[in-house]
C-alpha cells in the first residue's frame, strides 16, 4: 500500500509499506477517504518545526472501517469514522478520565504521523490500523460530508475545547484569538461566535486568514501583537510565535484563561510576575482529542457552526504529495468510499 512521506521541507511522496492487519481482537482497520494537514504539519512542511524526515505524515482524517476484530462491537466494514490522533490503550486511568493524549500505556506523545512515537504510520495512507477501535472512532453523523469535518479528529475540537466550555460557564464573555498558526485559531473564532460571545477579536498579519476570521464572526485587527491588545476572560493563543503569547498572557483579564496550542519550539520567557498579580491560568498541551470529537461534530451536524471557510482546497488524494509540499491553510485530499455499512438483521 502507498503512504504519503515527509521528506525533507517542501518535498514529499508516495512511498510503498506494508499494509496493516489486525492484530489484537479490539484493532480496526480503516481507508482514510478525507485527510487533512493539521497546524502542526503545515509547520513541519515549511521546515518551522524541529522533525527531520522521512516519516509517513498526518493525523486527520475521516475514514470508511474495512475490517474490525472480533471485539469491536461499535463499528462494522462501510461505517464512516472520525480517528482519534492520540494513540491510546482505553484502559488506563488516564483514558478513563478523559485524557486519551496522556495515555500511561504508550510512549508519551504516541500518535500518528510523528517519528520516534511508535510505528503506527500517518493518515494520507491506504488504510491504518486503529487500536482499542471502540474507544479511538467515533462516527460521523449521517449527512456530513467527510471533506468538512476532516479536521475533526484534532484540530476541529481544539477549536471547541477552548472556547464552548469556559463560555458556558461565563456566558457572554469577550474572547481574544491570536493567529497566524493554521486552522485552529479560526476554528475557536467560529465556535466562539457561535457559542454567544459577546466580542471574539482576532489578530493575525496574514490578510486571507483575517478575511476568514471576519466571516466567522470575528472583529480582526491585521497587523504585528501588540504588547497587550485589551482585557478578556478567555484567551486563545494559536499563533507559533513568541510575541503573540505574551500578548495573549498580558490581556487576560483577572483569574481569566489563556490556552495555548503549542507550536512555540524553544523556550519563552514569560512575564510570570505580572502573570501573579493578575491571577492567570494558563494551560498548553494537545489538547483532549477523542473525548472532545462527538460534541464538536454534533455543532456542524445541526448547523451552529460550518468550517467549510477553514478549507483552502478539496483535491483528488492522488496529488497528496504535491498538494501538501504547498503547505495551504487547509488542503482537504479526498476519494470515494469503496465500501457502504453493513446491514445488521
Amino acid at each position: 500500500m502507498r503512504e504519503l512521506v515527509f521528506l525533507s521541507p517542501g518535498k514529499l511522496e508516495w512511498r510503498q509499506a506494508a499494509e496493516p492487519r489486525i492484530q489484537l481482537p479490539s484493532d480496526a482497520i480503516v481507508r482514510p477517504v478525507a485527510a487533512t494537514t493539521c497546524d502542526l504539519d503545515r509547520l513541519i512542511v515549511r521546515g518551522e518545526a524541529p522533525f527531520a524526515g522521512p516519516f509517513a505524515i498526518g493525523h486527520e482524517c475521516v475514514a470508511e472501517v474495512v475490517d474490525v476484530g472480533e471485539d469491536v462491537t461499535r463499528f462494522r466494514r462501510g461505517d464512516l469514522v472520525v480517528v482519534n490522533w492520540h494513540i491510546s490503550c482505553a484502559h488506563c486511568d488516564h483514558c478513563a478520565g478523559g485524557r486519551p493524549n496522556a495515555c500511561r500505556s504508550h510512549p508519551p506523545g504516541a500518535m500518528y504521523g510523528l517519528p520516534g512515537l511508535g510505528d503506527w504510520g500517518g493518515t494520507f495512507s491506504d488504510l491504518l490500523r486503529v487500536v482499542q477501535a471502540d474507544f479511538a472512532l467515533t462516527a460521523v453523523p449521517e449527512g456530513i460530508d467527510p471533506a468538512l469535518v476532516a479536521s475533526a479528529a484534532d484540530n476541529l475540537p481544539f477549536g471547541w475545547e477552548f472556547t464552548v466550555p469556559y463560555l458556558e460557564q461565563s456566558p457572554g464573555a469577550d474572547v481574544l484569538v491570536m493567529g497566524g498558526c493554521g486552522s485552529i485559531a479560526l476554528y475557536a473564532v467560529m465556535f466562539a461566535a457561535a457559542a454567544g460571545a459577546s466580542r471574539v477579536q482576532y489578530h493575525d498579519s496574514d490578510r486571507s486568514r483575517l478575511t476568514i476570521a471576519e466571516r466567522l464572526g470575528a472583529h480582526a485587527v491585521e497587523g504585528p501583537p501588540p504588547r497587550r491588545a485589551g482585557e478578556f476572560p478567555i484567551v486563545i493563543d494559536a499563533s507559533a510565535n513568541q510575541a503573540s503569547l505574551l500578548c495573549a498572557l498580558r490581556s487576560v483579564a483577572p483569574e481569566g484563561i489563556v490556552s495555548s496550542v503549542g507550536g512555540h519550539f524553544v523556550d519563552v520567557a514569560l512575564p510570570l510576575f505580572e502573570m501573579y498579580r493578575r491571577g492567570v491560568r494558563f494551560y498548553t498541551g494537545r489538547g483532549r482529542g477523542g473525548p472532545n470529537v462527538a460534541a464538536a461534530l454534533a455543532w456542524v451536524a445541526d448547523g451552529r457552526v460550518d468550517p467549510a471557510p477553514v478549507n483552502s482546497c478539496i483535491a483528488p488524494f492522488d496529488d497528496a504529495p504535491s498538494v501538501v509540499a504547498e503547505a495551504s491553510l487547509k488542503p482537504v485530499l479526498v476519494r470515494p468510499q469503496e465500501f457502504r455499512p453493513e446491514v445488521s438483521w
